[in-house]
Parts: C-alpha cells; sequence; structure tokens
C-alpha cells in the first residue's frame, strides 16, 4: 500500500473513531455516567488495531522493496 494512502485511511479511521466516541459518550451522559466505560475502551483498541493494520509492513515490502 501506498504512503499516501495509509495516510487517508489513517485520518478516516480517527475521524470514525471520535465520531462514535462522541456518540457513546453522548449515549452514556443521557444515563448519568460521566465517562465512556468499557465501550470507550474497546473503541480505543480497535482505533490502534486499525492503525496497526493499516501501517503494517508487508513481509514482501521487506526482503523485496518496489521501485517506482
Amino acid at each position: 500500500m501506498e504512503k499516501g494512502t495509509k495516510i487517508i485511511l489513517t485520518i478516516i479511521i480517527i475521524v470514525v473513531f471520535i465520531g462514535l466516541s462522541a456518540v457513546v459518550t453522548g449515549i452514556r451522559s443521557d444515563s448519568g455516567a460521566a465517562t465512556p466505560g468499557i465501550f470507550g475502551i474497546i473503541l480505543f483498541a480497535a482505533l490502534i488495531g486499525g492503525l496497526r493494520a493499516v501501517w503494517k509492513k508487508d513481509k514482501n515490502e521487506e526482503n523485496h522493496p518496489e521501485t517506482h
């Protein structure tokens, strides 16, 4: 995957995380809670997993880098 594509995907992942986090926090605040709770932890783990998946090096790229 090219670096530009990875940057765009990273931005999309972060925007989706912020949106979902706002929704979870809003729903929980309606019920009287002040923090996102376990769903916030799950969302944060998904953010880290998604970013690691996007920026993960392919084994073929390490051994045989493409020349453009």
